[in-house]
């Protein structure tokens, strides 16, 4: 279990850094103004005094609240600019595991001949959206 946890602190680490935009992220209403950065507490002010932006955020999901509110009304760049930081986060990590997840299956046991190039190669067809025609 020592193992484990030192290897989750390992591992997730590095999140710890991104506290604040998290929680900028997940509960922006909820945050103490004065804690954000100077740049940002002028759109945290606002967003903050608009009752209407706090019932569409309690009445919808997180995402929902960003993509069909946030996002189409312009109205808070640098909220929009954290937000899109946060969530890119996670896809790049998917696909960084998807494509481990390939190679390992491209050169297991039985393709362990495999060189640096012609992997290269593979990894770079099994991940393309393009589909040939032939």
């Amino acid at each position: 279990i020592s193992q484990l946890r030192t290897e989750f602190k390992n591992r997730f680490g590095d999140f710890r850094a991104y506290k604040e935009e998290f929680r900028l992220f997940v509960a922006p209403f909820d945050i103490d103004v004065s804690d954000v950065p100077t740049w940002f507490q002028m759109e945290a002010i606002e967003l903050q005094c608009s009752e209407e932006l706090k019932a569409k955020f309690s009445s919808c999901s997180l995402f929902n609240f960003y993509k069909n509110v946030i996002v189409p009304s312009g109205q808070f760049p640098s909220l929009i600019d954290n937000a899109l930081q946060v969530v890119s986060m996670f896809g790049s990590t998917y696909r960084c595991e998807q494509l481990f997840s390939k190679m390992k299956f491209s050169k297991s046991q039985l393709r362990s001949q495999l060189t640096d190039n012609h992997l290269n190669d593979i990894l770079f067809f099994s991940s393309s959206v393009l589909k040939p025609d032939l």
